[in-house]
């Protein structure tokens, strides 16, 4: 098999959708010898925010000197930077050796797309003996594919409605979803603030005896400067205090990511690991963690942020109101069906002066024409343009030097954008803002 035939027949197995239980991983796992036993991992959930603390926290791994190992999900341009090591991408070498040598256990265990590259993270994180690995569940925590690991302590991020329809339509259901990866006797960190939601935590650590510690009483930030290139803060927790640290990812919503990571390197500092302080800062300083806030241009300002629901929405409004200066927003949307594109979209066009409504490259995209009769796009300049490389180039021919193109909706369309304006920059030589 090449790697053209790996990835066709690996998205059959992504077309027939996902099946969510553990009883065919476990199976896979199995034949395969149960790599996920034989290195030690961070397991990390929530709504929003978990890809982000998870970069966060494994680049302050890194620079610390472990060899680290990053399991994250959905990709933006190609499913190999899901599975990393050291922030290396899986070869398309591996991913072929992996699934000629899995193939015929794939096929008697039924195990769906996202339970084959678990499983494929999983051997390649054990064969390269990394230090540590931090894993991000795919949808919800309790039949999650990851959710088969014993780490050394889990995550919760944030807490919002998304995915409700095989979540539940309730924060109480889908906080159950989320805090089911908590196992007995193991540390739970959570980044939620709201009451409801900490009390049901604590009812339920108490009856799982898991051991919890909120952020907000753990981790004190202080002297906050936001800018539109990061931010500058102190830090306080149980086994450290820091000025004058700066966090090289955008917005309010990733200093509370931040403060969650360093709650877990507060926790692993507890149980035993050197983590200096310097390795912190260029952990901070150096993280990356694409289309989230990320400006790929600086005059015009082009922007990218993977919001795919209110949650992220709400973040997006919040930095475009207050970090960035520029005179017009054209908004580019795209957007799944399944989500609460109405909300999304009616907090997002009051800063607007032109939209233009596109299609992501998902069999569950909404057709942009669906948008178009909503009530707060009356008396607006809104243009359809289905095709992502046309909308993007519209978008950006109308910006002026002081205007700012931001692209949002759903992580097909800002990882297709993202592929382009690369795709751009090589051929042309354009510089891109990091």
């Amino acid at each position: 098999m090449n790697y053209h035939e790996v990835t066709s027949y690996l998205f059959l197995k992504h077309a027939i959708g996902m099946k969510l239980g553990l009883e065919n991983i476990h199976l896979l796992l199995e034949r395969i010898g149960h790599p996920e036993n034989r290195f030690p991992s961070i397991h990390i959930a929530g709504t929003n925010g978990k890809g982000s603390t998870a970069a966060i926290l494994e680049s302050i791994l890194r620079e610390a000197g472990f060899k680290t190992g990053l399991y994250t999900s959905p990709h933006l341009i190609d499913m190999r930077e899901r599975i990393q090591i050291n922030g290396q991408w899986i070869t398309s070498e591996k991913v072929i050796c992996y699934i000629q040598h899995m193939k015929s256990d794939i096929e008697a265990t039924h195990v769906t797309f996202f339970e084959i590259l678990t499983a494929m993270a999983f051997l390649f994180f054990s064969e390269n003996a990394v230090d540590i690995a931090i894993l991000e569940t795919g949808l919800g925590g309790r039949l999650d594919a990851t959710n088969v690991v014993l780490p050394l302590f889990s995550v919760i991020t944030g807490i919002g409605l998304d995915h409700t329809h095989i979540l539940g339509r309730t924060l109480k259901s889908i906080a159950y979803e989320k805090v089911s990866i908590f196992k007995p006797g193991i540390p739970g960190l959570i980044g939620v603030n709201s009451r409801k939601v900490k009390v049901f935590f604590n009812e339920f650590a108490h009856h799982n005896r898991t051991p919890l510690t909120f952020c907000q009483e753990a981790v004190r930030l202080s002297h906050i400067r936001l800018t539109d290139h990061g931010s500058w803060f102190d830090a306080e927790a149980l086994c450290f205090s820091y000025r004058d640290l700066f966090l090289r990812l955008i917005g309010q919503h990733q200093m509370k990511n931040c403060r969650l990571a360093l709650l877990a390197v507060d926790q692993l500092i507890q149980q035993g690991w050197h983590i200096p302080e310097e390795a912190i800062r260029q952990g901070l300083k150096k993280v990356r963690w694409p289309a989230r806030l990320e400006l790929l241009h600086e005059r015009p300002k082009l922007l990218l942020d993977s919001a795919h629901n209110p949650m992220g929405v709400r973040c997006l409004v919040q930095a475009l109101k207050t970090l960035f200066d520029y005179d017009q927003l054209i908004l580019l949307f795209g957007v799944l069906k399944d989500k609460d594109y109405r909300k999304m979209i009616t907090s997002l066009v009051p800063l607007a002066q032109y939209i233009i409504l596109t299609k992501p490259l998902s069999e569950r995209a909404l057709e942009p024409k669906d948008l178009f009769p909503l009530p707060i796009l009356c008396n607006k300049s809104v243009q359809v343009i289905p095709d992502n490389q046309k909308a993007w180039e519209t978008a950006i021919s109308l910006a002026r030097k002081d205007d700012m193109v931001c692209g949002t909706g759903s992580m097909f369309l800002t990882g297709e954008i993202l592929r382009l304006w690369e795709n751009r920059c090589g051929k042309d030589g354009l510089a891109v803002v990091h």
